[in-house]
């Protein structure tokens, strides 16, 4: 499936009008025949570009995200730790 091209202004009236007119996303999906997702991602960088909150994952309870973010978490903070007893290691090694 080929990727379609939209313009900015046509972006930034598809933005507005969920941000500032409180539109559903569907809704102005439909509108402006843009995909949902599309839209979601769209609104994703523009609240992470103006410091304003980003929307959960379509159809995600609040529950759901803190189980996914904290799931999330812990895999990281086991990496942080594998990377942490593989620097010591290698550190060992140069002496």
């Amino acid at each position: 499936m080929a990727q379609r091209k939209y313009d900015q202004k046509r972006k930034d009236e598809a933005i507005d009008a969920v941000v500032s007119h409180g539109r559903s996303i569907a809704q102005a999906a439909r509108d402006f025949d843009i995909a949902e997702n599309t839209l979601y991602g769209w609104i994703a960088t523009y609240k992470r570009k103006h410091d304003l909150a980003v929307i959960p994952k379509k159809d995600e309870t609040l529950e759901q995200e803190n189980a996914r973010l904290k799931k999330e978490l812990a895999q990281v903070k086991m990496d942080r730790d594998i990377l942490k007893k593989a620097t010591a290691y290698f550190a060992s090694l140069e002496r």
